[in-house]
């Protein structure tokens, strides 16, 4: 029997079958006879190993393998070692033999002592050069997770494995190697309970914990995200004029100066503005069925006219995000343990600058809205953004509610199928402890015969009632302005060069002119002077100038609940 099951009826590092208990237990075992074979580039070297042989498996990072080499009196390479394939395999001597993978990786760090002819190796799973070789969409496929350029920097002519790092850092896992070479992604925390060392199982005195410090135990973290852009606005304010005598038949019984269509236009951009969209009444063109009959070849000369005019202008905006996760029984406990991040976004483009100046070719936006606010925001580029900063921050306070470390040793044949990532139980007369394996370690010791496993677990520290939000983004805040002066009425019309008209004024806004045929002496009479004005309110500050708007969110965790009982 090996791990409560017959050998080779359950597969190494595997789970039951389908109907076996969800957790393999682990009873007291007996003695056993083993054996190891190593390999280096393929050709067999166990008959030349030395001492010991120890392998390191951690849940992050590389699987590392040390060993001792003796080289004969044949002349050797030393140069050409490096690199080349090393494997570990653990045989556990009977009818049959079970063996089990334990490293498979290549030697980087060889050192040789020529005199005595000893090579130490230590070999890796070089976990970070099989990333350097990988394309970023595998990457994302293989780690998962978010990653935004406005956290970290861009990818081009950066190393493939900071990336790759990057991305695990959202995540509540890890990303290691298994026994045969292969990247793996471990969840901290695992579905289920994979073994269980009952007690006597372990190697007696073996048991230590490791309680975390307190500095580390972060339960609070305070994000600041700003999202800074240009919000292009517009505003549109409608206009209208109508000569007194109209319509046409009036007019023409007592013709005045009229203006025309660029007077209008002119006057409307001498202001900053420009005219968006117009309705002229255009004085008619020559008709000579009339009575009397009618010439006319200026055809902008209006009656009336009603128009939008629209003046552009940019605003920096400021959406300021606070967020604060939160373990509500942990600060409650111990006050806060606080770390704080800050992302910034700062976006600027030339449509920026150009906006200012420019004109649509056609009326656009809501013709009812006379303050229309264009903002250039990018919400997916924001969503990225955001979405890295809430993972990160989850996943630190997470991960340091961990802290706590258990660790203990166990005849290497006893427990050949745990692995780093499993869900473990120690059943102790010192200690009940579950958690995730963090690291498992095997050391070989071919002078004395001991095959020992170290299995070092995390515990987390979760509250039966603690309340878990979800990680939502929030919503956008809300900029307020100030209100706008509305549009005025019909502008009003200025006429001279008569006996009844009053004194010009100058400021009046609207169109000013004469009428055509005096009603005395013309050299006593006032002309005026024929133009056109707009009145356009002045932009405020507050529309001008930068803009901050806060939306604060608190995110409560719930840590997994681990036992330690000691």
């Amino acid at each position: 029997m090996l791990n409560a099951y017959p050998l080779n009826a359950v597969p190494l590092n595997g789970l039951a079958p389908s109907g076996a208990p969800a957790a393999t237990v682990i009873e007291p075992g007996s003695s056993f006879a083993w054996t190891v074979t190593v390999t280096l580039g393929g050709a067999d070297v166990s008959d030349k190993l030395q001492t010991s042989i120890r392998v390191a498996c951690p849940r992050d990072g590389d699987t590392v393998a040390s060993f001792t080499l003796w080289m004969d009196d044949a002349p050797i390479d030393v140069g050409a070692l490096a690199g080349q394939a090393v494997t570990v395999d653990f045989h556990v001597m009977g009818d049959p033999v079970v063996t089990a993978r334990l490293f498979t990786g290549y030697l980087v760090q060889p050192v040789f002592d020529v005199f005595t002819r000893q090579l130490a190796c230590e070999a890796t799973t070089r976990l970070a050069d099989t990333f350097e070789s990988m394309e970023l969409d595998q990457i994302d496929l293989q780690v998962g997770g978010y990653w935004s350029p406005d956290v970290f920097e861009e990818v081009a002519g950066r190393s493939r494995w900071e990336y790759a790092q990057e991305r695990i850092s959202t995540r509540q896992a890890g990303l290691g190697v298994d026994r045969h070479g292969t990247p793996r992604i471990t969840p901290w925390q695992p579905a289920s309970i994979s073994y269980e060392f009952a007690d006597g199982s372990v190697m007696y005195g073996s048991v230590e914990v490791s309680l975390a410090v307190l500095t580390d135990t972060i339960n609070t973290y305070e994000l600041e995200l700003d999202y800074r852009y240009t919000r292009y606005r517009q505003r549109n304010r409608n206009y209208s004029w109508e000569h007194p005598d109209a319509p046409f038949t009036a007019w023409r019984t007592d013709t005045t100066e009229l203006p025309d269509v660029d007077m209008i236009v002119q006057a409307t951009e001498a202001a900053g503005w420009f005219v968006r969209s117009a309705n002229y009444t255009r004085l008619p063109p020559t008709n000579t069925e009339l009575n009397p009959p009618w010439y006319n070849i200026h055809t902008d000369l209006l009656l009336g006219a009603d128009w939008s005019a629209a003046i552009r202008w940019t605003q920096r905006a400021v959406e300021q995000y606070r967020l604060t996760f939160v373990v509500e029984a942990a600060v409650d406990g111990v006050g806060p343990v606080v770390e704080r991040d800050r992302i910034v976004l700062d976006t600027d483009s030339d449509n920026d600058r150009n906006w200012e100046g420019s004109r649509p070719t056609s009326p656009i936006l809501n013709n009812g809205d006379p303050l229309e606010s264009l903002p250039v925001r990018d919400q997916a580029r924001l969503d990225a953004a955001l979405q890295v900063g809430i993972a990160r921050a989850a996943a630190s306070v997470i991960k340091a509610q961990r802290g706590n470390l258990v660790s203990w040793d166990i005849p290497l044949a006893h427990a050949l199928g745990v692995d780093a990532g499993q869900g473990l139980r120690l059943i102790n007369r010192n200690a009940v402890v579950t958690g995730a394996a963090e690291q498992v370690i095997d050391e070989l010791n071919l002078e004395t015969g001991a095959a020992i496993r170290t299995i070092e677990i995390s515990t987390s520290r979760g509250a039966a009632d603690a309340i878990s939000d979800a990680l939502a983004i929030p919503v956008p805040p809300e900029f307020v302005d100030e209100p706008m002066v509305p549009s005025p009425g019909a502008l009003p019309t200025q006429l001279g060069f008569r006996s009844t008209a009053p004194e010009y004024d100058e400021e009046l806004p609207g169109f000013a002119g004469n009428y055509s045929v005096p009603d005395a002496n013309e050299n006593t009479l006032e002309r005026y002077p024929r133009r056109f004005i707009v009145d356009t309110p002045e932009i405020p500050a507050s529309w001008r100038d930068e803009i901050t708007a806060e939306q604060a969110v608190t995110y409560r965790l719930a840590p997994p609940i681990d036992q330690l009982e000691l």
